[in-house]
């Protein structure tokens, strides 16, 4: 299982409308969304902001059995609902996921999983 972190800096001024993005994932987005993961081959994924005082940072995790085989499709899509997604996110980050720039992904340097280690895992 691929687990991947991506930290995406959002625009100055651009706060709000990645929350409303965001938002719309939930709300009124939330079957596309669901079936582009499924699509694409993402099990988990999860977005937060991180306000650090002058700058706001998207940060996604991700869970993935083959993340760059997910990636490269998503890139690849012009389904509506990848579009729109790529589309929200250039205008509150200016990263163009239609033609990204090469990623050099986060290393991971500790992952703790209570499974993993005979603990009980809350769901």
């Amino acid at each position: 299982m691929d687990h991947i972190c991506l930290t995406i800096p959002i625009l100055a001024g651009q706060g709000e409308p990645a929350r409303r993005f965001m938002g719309e994932l939930e709300g009124s987005q939330r079957d596309a969304y669901a079936e582009s993961e499924e699509r694409i081959g993402i099990e988990k994924e999860l977005w937060f902001i991180s306000d650090l005082g002058e700058q706001e940072l998207l940060v996604a995790y991700m869970e993935s059995g083959d993340f760059g085989r997910a990636f490269e499709l998503f890139v690849g899509s012009r389904e509506p609902f990848d579009m729109w997604f790529k589309e929200q996110l250039a205008n509150v980050s200016g990263l163009d996921l239609n033609n990204p720039p090469e990623l050099q992904l986060p290393e991971l340097v500790s992952h703790y999983d209570a499974a993993r280690v005979g603990g009980v895992a809350q769901a």
